[in-house]
């Protein structure tokens, strides 16, 4: 992550398992709500090896790889940049706001095509306001 970037870590319970939520103080630079007006859901479903619902060591380190790769292509690309990561009861969700679903689809495949495939699913949703990051903001 660039190094001027600032994040706040916040905790919740969903049914009695800790959930911990990853959340972005500002957009950055290249972003504003007029021109990244969609929220791109990535989530990666798991089977917690304990009772904490969250997810074994090596585990957690692939979710990291496939972070790391997804915010170079799309906040290198200025197409997409992450607002909030969260994490618990057998789920990651990475919560991106971008530009362009379709140009963020395109660098998915083209950063992911050629390495072993993971596990997650991709959901859409019109979010011009940023109203979902922005409930994430006054937690945070």
């Amino acid at each position: 992550m660039p190094s001027n970037d600032i994040w706040s870590v916040a905790t919740a319970e969903d049914d009695g398992k800790p959930l911990i939520f990853r959340i972005r103080n500002k957009p950055p630079s290249f972003a504003s709500k007029k021109a990244f007006p969609h929220l791109l859901a990535v989530s990666w479903q798991y089977e917690p090896p304990n009772e904490s619902g969250m997810p074994p060591e090596e585990l957690a380190d692939r979710m990291g790889h496939l972070e790391d790769l997804l915010e170079e292509a799309f906040e290198g690309a200025c197409q997409a940049f992450l607002s909030v990561i969260a994490t618990g009861n057998g789920v990651r969700e990475w919560q991106w706001y971008t530009r362009n679903l379709d140009d963020v689809m395109t660098l998915v495949n083209e950063t992911l095509g050629e390495l072993e495939p993971f596990p997650v699913e991709f959901s859409f949703q019109d979010d011009p306001d940023w109203t979902v990051y922005s409930r994430f903001l006054d937690i945070g």
